[in-house]
């Protein structure tokens, strides 16, 4: 058997190992790969195998304990060791990097006929994943609030914004990011609350941390039609939904300037 046919088949024999380990094509592919393998040092082929078997489960379990620490607070020991099962039989990894390997735990627990029913535990594993993909987004040049202010004021009305990479907006319908924060600091989180979905920014900042701060209704409108290409002077117009004229612009400038602050705007684009 050449080299790749044998790798293929440990690779079978590993994912039989971890999500069908009571169906008969386990003992298949343990039998084919166990022909490949001999004894050695006192140890027979039957613990040999397990030691690789045990060893895969275990890098993919860690995988998911570092990736969603604080989902694995909010669920306790027992719940987390279930979801943990449940995913690697239903996820066998397909990834060469295991950074990859959970980025389809959300909708998993979305979907799940048990996790399913607790709708908070999507909404937390989401927005962990969104965290890992705001630092682990590509970097690119920050602009200031200066380069804002040497722009012509004539020219501020047609003025669009280009983001960095890493910003993220995550919504939920759920109190997953208080319950989030409330964990992380060691406190007992919040009663699951359905009662309206909430909105977040998220994006790693120069100091190269991820970080995130809640939307209200304007803030969010706001940052979306500059992420969708709206003009300065057509995002002071939308901001007349809930402000008076001379508040929108005060509101759209304030929070602009704030962006600059926190290194999310990349560049300014002048038509």
């Amino acid at each position: 058997m050449n080299l790749r046919d044998t790798q293929s088949l440990f690779m079978d024999y590993l994912l039989a190992a971890n999500t069908e380990s009571e169906s008969a094509s386990l003992g298949d592919k343990s039998a084919g790969l166990a022909a490949l393998i001999a004894a050695q040092g006192g140890i027979d082929v039957d613990k040999r195998m397990g030691i690789y078997s045990n060893a895969y489960r275990v890098r993919l379990v860690e995988t998911i304990d570092t990736d969603h620490e604080i989902l694995g607070l909010y669920l306790g020991d027992d719940l987390f060791e279930k979801m943990v099962g449940d995913y690697i039989a239903a996820n066998p990894s397909s990834f060469h990097s295991l950074r990859l390997f959970c980025d389809a735990l959300p909708a998993f627990l979305h979907n799940d006929d048990f996790f399913g029913q607790y709708p908070i535990l999507a909404d937390i594993a989401n927005f962990e994943r969104r965290l890992l993909n705001a630092f682990d987004a590509q970097e690119s040049a920050r602009a200031t609030f200066s380069d804002l202010q040497a722009i012509e004021p004539q020219l501020w009305p047609g003025i669009q914004f280009r983001f960095h990479p890493s910003l993220q907006i995550f919504r939920c319908d759920s109190n997953a990011v208080e319950s989030w924060q409330a964990l992380k600091q060691d406190q007992t989180p919040p009663s699951p609350d359905y009662s309206g979905q909430r909105a977040w920014m998220l994006w790693r900042g120069p100091s190269r941390v991820s970080e995130f701060i809640s939307l209200a209704p304007y803030q969010l409108a706001l940052v979306e039609g500059f992420l969708q290409g709206n003009n300065f002077a057509g995002q002071c117009e939308q901001m007349l939904q809930w402000f008076d004229q001379e508040q929108a612009t005060t509101e759209v400038l304030q929070a602009v300037q704030a962006w600059f602050v926190v290194g999310i705007i990349s560049s300014i684009i002048t038509s």
